[in-house]
């Protein structure tokens, strides 16, 4: 594994959904009006027209050690300092655009944070996420988002490689944020970062959660943890770090968790619970019925409210209302996470040795919930 990869956030992992990242067939015809559009509206970046520019280019490649397929452009765009990276399908020349307020606020040293990043998205492939518009429901949608807010992480994470200074990457930062020059602006960083503990304490935020993007406060803290990771240090050859990466990365996660209420993990564990409960009662079940020994064993797990509830459904309900109840729940639960699908079908198995580990209808039941959760594992007991 390369140090690129090394250093990708842990909430950025599109293995963890059901999507594939093969790209769709190009389209010729809108790929020479995407192009064209570009050569007239903006300007192509080159030492002869931009030589500073193509002096921070060329030192980011030389910094991160990858070939530079890209091609950069500067656009008329006086109002936002942006970038983008945009990649046709297919392509493997993909196009960075720089706006000029971009380059007039940044120093040619924290630019290249900037041009890192977006580097970093092609590498990582982010534009081939899907848009959690696409979501099949809102935990499915507040789970992209959580994955497109880790793409963020990640690729601040190889801007700041790129330009090889915490303090270059957080005036970026700082400069991008406020949208002020230095000329306004005391680079007081821990005073910068004390907005992130109030917002911590207000707690949940409606924008935060929804937003496809982390805001500036919690990007300049991870850069602040990343920078002491063991890792990084490994990577510059230098002695020590405080954190590894995975305990920096709970961190980060920790903060974005408070900042959004923890609904993600909440929204996440109401399904899995459910699922967990009434797939579990179907294992429960003999001819129709649960015995007195296996009622207890419910109640011992899913609790004295929850055990009843499902035990008079099962007394009211009509022949197929149960299998039409975990039809509706492992719907919803096949939008899990891919780790958390794996770990419901383990529970559920635990759950189906307690009863009978050579029973041949539990292995057919087992099978039906591995197949709606899509986990390809072999069933066995």
């Amino acid at each position: 594994m390369n140090s690129l990869e090394t250093f990708r956030y842990y909430k950025d992992d599109p293995k963890e959904f059901s999507f594939n990242l093969i790209p769709k067939k190009q389209d010729d015809i809108l790929h020479k009006r995407y192009l064209s559009n570009l050569l007239t509206n903006s300007i192509k970046v080159s030492k002869d027209i931009f030589p500073s520019i193509a002096k921070s280019i060329e030192q980011v490649f030389d910094q991160l050690k990858i070939d530079n397929n890209f091609t950069f452009f500067v656009t008329s765009d006086h109002a936002q300092a942006n970038a983008a990276c945009s990649v046709m399908p297919f392509s493997s020349n993909p196009d960075i655009v720089l706006t000029s307020r971009l380059v007039e606020l940044l120093t040619k040293d924290e630019l290249k944070f900037v041009i890192g990043h977006e580097v970093a998205h092609y590498y990582y492939q982010h534009s081939l996420y899907p848009n959690h518009t696409s979501a099949s429901g809102r935990v499915e949608a507040l789970n992209m988002l959580n994955l497109s807010r880790g793409a963020e992480i990640s690729a601040d994470r190889i801007g700041f490689v790129a330009c090889s200074s915490l303090e270059n990457s957080l005036r970026a930062i700082l400069k991008i944020a406020s949208g002020l020059s230095e000329k306004h602006i005391n680079f007081n960083f821990s005073a910068y970062l004390n907005q992130l503990k109030e917002l911590e304490t207000i707690g949940r935020s409606e924008n935060e959660l929804w937003s496809t993007h982390p805001n500036f406060l919690i990007r300049a803290k991870a850069l602040v943890w990343f920078a002491t990771s063991k890792e990084y240090k490994g990577f510059t050859l230098a002695k020590g770090g405080t954190f590894s990466l995975k305990e920096i990365d709970k961190k980060i996660n920790d903060t974005i968790n408070k900042v959004t209420g923890n609904e993600i993990e909440i929204s996440n564990k109401e399904v899995y619970d459910r699922a967990l409960m009434w797939g579990t009662l179907k294992i429960f079940i003999k001819d129709g019925k649960l015995s007195k020994e296996v009622q207890e064993k419910f109640k011992e797990q899913f609790g004295e409210k929850k055990s009843l509830g499902a035990i008079s459904f099962l007394k009211t309900a009509k022949e197929n209302s149960l299998n039409d109840k975990i039809e509706e729940v492992f719907d919803q639960a096949k939008l899990l996470l891919k780790s958390e699908r794996n770990k419901l079908m383990d529970e559920l198995k635990d759950n189906a040795k307690i009863i009978d580990k050579n029973n041949t209808n539990l292995l057919k039941t087992l099978s039906k919930f591995a197949s709606a959760l899509e986990d390809k594992r072999v069933i066995t007991l």
